[in-house]
């Protein structure tokens, strides 16, 4: 059952703003308790003396490492449930919706393991909370579609699972005022390329790219585990949690499919055309990208370095694999690419370059932008022909810090304090990232990537200086090739764009 703000009364609106206190008294609108689903894990097992304890267990079949103080105390948690739900979205990252229906449809169970999911993952701010490994969500969801569960959330039990959530788009199309809902139907693109639809509906799954990673691999005890290869030759490290369960990955890719977009970064549009062409296959391991992108909010998900999508897509671009190919890959070779011009209505976003490097919720990935409209000013230009350098958003990280022999040097912190490891040689020199910029300007899309479109609005409009900021981003991880350049953690970019999207909503 969804609750917007006009069910209470502003007496009630005011606490539930803020974090409620713990043992609150069930209001009226409160949800039945029986119905939120159980965590399946207990906090605190097992610590490794670094503030990491043991959840649940991996794909390897060892227990994927979580904060110690991870599942909260229910009742808590079960007040922040009741907040998110009166404010109709989830209090703490408010571009999250959130709903609850009662039934016990498959829909509305699912719902309400993803309503308990998303206030998990935000409990003290956009996407700082507990990692869904910290619970059994993923295997009572899994438990669920298999129809092996029964409708009580407590009857599922530990098991591995997967750790990353199914974005709130799993519940987008639940029908509140029937309290039963709807599963996600996947809209054709065109004629030509309407999506092949798998006996329980949505896409093919036969057609969805494999991982080609195995989450939680050689565990580091710092939350971090083995991706693919990178340039090195050594593995790029990921959170331990991705990649996510795949039955889970392709629901939120359904679900993404039948809003025309990115549900979780609006944005971001999508596209899964089925036949074989090289376009549609690059389409459809863009369509998976941006989904796990995108998992848990904009930006916010695995990096692509916990598959061998790059891989893939330099096999496609070869002529010699398909989209499903899961061989290993070498993170060098990682490259995105939008859905073909002729796909119509949900193309894929201009702006696919992944960074490789990247933890979930290391810094916002940047949104893609649309192209300024026809009011927009024209680049402002400099007295030696170009942008404006005063625009070109500023690295905020110097190259070659704390070199660690192979190659890796210090970048922006992830999500465990931790500074991520970046090619030593990155970011570039400043003027020569700004001549790149102009030719990609100059050309109307990147040069080294000729699928990805670029724009520099300059206005001060939050629009533009995200357009910015995504037109810096853009060229720096295209700087050598498709794909190939230096990482988003090798600039605070994404903490400029979290500031302006925080400076816009205030």
């Amino acid at each position: 059952m969804k609750f917007t703000a006009l069910l209470f009364s502003a007496a009630l609106l005011t606490p539930a703003l803020s974090r409620p206190l713990k043992g609150r008294s069930i209001r009226l609108r409160d949800v039945d308790p029986s119905l939120i689903p159980e965590f399946g894990v207990q906090p605190g097992v097992n610590p490794d003396g670094t503030g990491n304890c043991d959840g649940v267990n991996g794909a390897n079949g060892q227990p994927i490492k979580i904060p110690c103080a991870c599942p909260p105390d229910r009742n808590q948690f079960i007040a922040d449930l009741n907040a998110n739900l009166a404010a109709g979205h989830v209090v703490n990252n408010t571009a999250v919706g959130i709903s609850f229906p009662l039934d016990g449809s498959t829909a509305s169970q699912l719902a309400r393991i993803e309503a308990a999911t998303v206030t998990l993952q935000n409990l003290e701010g956009p996407g700082k909370g507990c990692p869904q490994a910290a619970t059994t969500f993923g295997k009572q969801a899994a438990a669920i579609q298999a129809g092996t569960a029964s409708s009580s959330p407590a009857a599922s039990s530990p098991a591995a699972s997967s750790p990353v959530a199914s974005s709130p788009a799993a519940s987008s199309n639940v029908a509140v005022a029937s309290g039963t809902a709807t599963s996600p139907a996947v809209s054709a693109p065109s004629a030509s390329s309407t999506a092949t639809g798998s006996s329980s509906g949505g896409v093919d799954p036969a057609l969805v790219p494999q991982f080609g990673v195995t989450a939680g691999t050689n565990p580091d005890g710092t939350g971090n585990c083995d991706g693919v290869n990178g340039a090195n030759g050594q593995p790029i490290k990921i959170p331990c949690a991705c990649p996510p369960d795949r039955d889970l990955f392709i629901q939120d890719l359904n679900a993404n499919l039948a809003a025309g977009h990115v549900v979780n970064n609006t944005v971001v549009g999508i596209s899964f055309p089925i036949d074989n062409s090289t376009a549609s296959q690059l389409a459809r391991i863009q369509a998976a990208t941006v989904t796990l992108q995108n998992l848990e909010g904009p930006g916010k998900g695995c990096p692509q370095a916990a598959t061998t999508f790059g891989a893939q897509v330099a096999a496609i671009r070869a002529g010699g694999s398909s989209s499903v190919a899961s061989s290993s890959a070498d993170s060098s070779s990682v490259a995105s690419s939008s859905a073909p011009a002729n796909v119509a209505a949900a193309s894929a976003p201009a702006t696919s370059s992944v960074d490789p490097c990247a933890e979930p919720s290391d810094v916002a990935s940047p949104t893609s932008i649309p192209a300024p409209s026809a009011t927009a000013s024209a680049p402002s230009t400099s007295s030696s022909g170009g942008v404006d350098p005063a625009l070109v958003p500023e690295f905020g990280v110097v190259a070659g810090t704390n070199p660690d022999g192979t190659g890796n040097c210090d970048g922006v912190n992830g999500t465990n304090g931790q500074p991520i490891l970046i090619p030593c040689a990155c970011p570039p020199d400043r003027d020569l990232f700004i001549h790149d910029l102009n030719a990609n300007l100059a050309a109307g899309h990147v040069v080294n990537n000729t699928v990805v479109g670029i724009s520099f609005p300059i206005d001060n409009s939050t629009a533009s200086q995200l357009a910015r900021i995504q037109a810096a981003t853009v060229t720096l991880q295209n700087l050598e090739g498709p794909g190939k350049g230096c990482p988003q953690a090798a600039t605070t970019f994404g903490k400029q764009v979290a500031a302006i999207q925080a400076a816009a909503s205030s």
